[in-house]
């Protein structure tokens, strides 16, 4: 007898365990059900529709729902051609079971935003339960993700040259007279036709005939087709230097809007005396004056033997800015001690070389000074060792920037003083 009890309370035990496993399979917490509409593509400029629908399935009651843009994982070289224009909507207060709502987002594209596949992140944020009971937030995660191609309908052109820069030795005179052939090609790299394209040659930096290879105009070059040309640039007693010629093709789209693309072709021309006047330059830069007037010297002499006048003159300028520089700084130096007799030297010696290299704003400032201690507005005097020359090297002080500050230093001084 108690053997038969024990089978039937095994039996209703077993049957009894696969109700409750039953009950809690289908009382595990589901998702809701999102759907996302988007248009699979758009152009730049435009505005951008989700339409986002959201069904309780979920097999309890939700509450406080909304869905929204997760702009905090769109990438910030994406986010900068988006404007979220709606970015987020709430749904009703309460979803009954099987109960669903249909909401709406918007974005809008910027004129500027390149060719690319847009993914929207789109989220959703509930409370769900019965909420007597307390409510469980469930978040979407990860988020649901609309698609969109982006695509750009302005045209776009290619201009490449085969040769983009020339190197010319010149003789002894430093003057060349030559020829040069520069070919080109101009590819449309877009999907779509442009429209009554030409083309032109210039320079900003010297005057230069030339002959065109190229068709005088294109009515149309549709997307993929590429065309060459080529300028035959003559070259009339160009002196030593760097020059830069522009290539250029202007353009139209199917409504007449123009474009234009351009490259540049640098022409060096070079000799032994231009070498000397770059290495001048690097020491000057380096505020190495003793070193850049040596280099500049000779650079002038060779521009004089061969009878480059405007380069030999443009030298000279610096060659004076220097001097004025070497003058200055001591100038400084003793304006500082308060030994005005010998800064008043310095800056009438400084000045007379900026007036020489017509560089008017430090000659201005080197008048003020004098026309400063002129009218006793000195500062007090210091201890040699706190002068901007004393102690050792680096700093502010530095050799690099030691003219920048104590110009600065001297504007302050002098504004204070003239306000006492």
């Amino acid at each position: 007898m108690n053997k038969k009890y024990s089978i039937v309370f095994l039996i209703i035990f077993l049957l009894n365990s696969g109700a409750m496993y039953e009950a809690q399979v289908q009382g595990l917490p589901k998702a809701p059900l999102m759907v996302i509409k988007a248009p699979p593509t758009a152009l730049p400029g435009q505005e951008v529709k989700f339409t986002i629908t959201v069904k309780n399935t979920i097999g309890t009651r939700m509450y406080d729902g909304k869905v929204y843009i997760d702009e905090l994982i769109i990438p910030e070289d994406v986010l900068q051609y988006i404007e979220i224009i709606v970015g987020e909507q709430k749904l009703p207060h309460l979803m009954d079971i099987n109960e669903e709502e249909t909401v709406t987002l918007k974005i809008r594209l910027s004129e500027s935003i390149p060719a690319m596949k847009l993914e929207i992140p789109i989220a959703l944020d509930v409370l769900e339960g019965r909420c007597e009971e307390g409510c469980v937030p469930f978040v979407s995660d990860p988020p649901l993700y609309a698609y969109i191609d982006v695509y750009r309908t302005t045209p776009s052109l290619l201009l490449t040259l085969d040769i983009k820069s020339f190197l010319i030795q010149a003789e002894d005179c430093g003057i060349i007279t030559t020829v040069l052939d520069v070919p080109f090609k101009l590819k449309n790299v877009g999907t779509i036709s442009v429209y009554k394209v030409s083309f032109g040659i210039f320079s900003d930096d010297f005057y230069f005939d030339y002959e065109s290879e190229n068709p005088e105009s294109i009515n149309e070059l549709i997307g993929g087709q590429e065309i060459s040309g080529k300028y035959r640039v003559y070259l009339n007693e160009l002196g030593v230097g760097i020059y830069i010629i522009s290539i250029q093709a202007i353009y139209h789209d199917r409504y007449n809007k123009e474009f234009f693309i351009e490259e540049k072709v640098t022409i060096e021309v070079r000799n032994e005396a231009y070498s000397f006047y770059a290495k001048g330059q690097e020491y000057y830069e380096s505020c190495e004056y003793s070193k850049a007037k040596e280099f500049y010297i000779n650079a002038k002499n060779m521009y004089e033997q061969s009878g480059n006048v405007n380069m030999a003159l443009k030298i000279e300028k610096e060659i004076f800015e220097i001097q004025g520089n070497e003058n200055f700084e001591p100038a400084q130096h003793y304006y500082f001690l308060g030994d005005v007799a010998k800064a008043k030297e310095y800056y009438l010696k400084a000045k007379e070389y900026y007036d020489k290299a017509n560089h008017c704003l430090m000659s201005d400032i080197c008048e003020e000074a004098m026309e400063s201690i002129r009218e006793g507005k000195t500062p007090p005097p210091t201890d040699q060792t706190g002068s901007p020359f004393g102690g050792g090297a680096g700093g502010i002080f530095s050799k690099i920037n030691i003219i920048f500050y104590m110009v600065i230093t001297f504007l302050v001084l002098v504004i204070i003083y003239q306000r006492r």
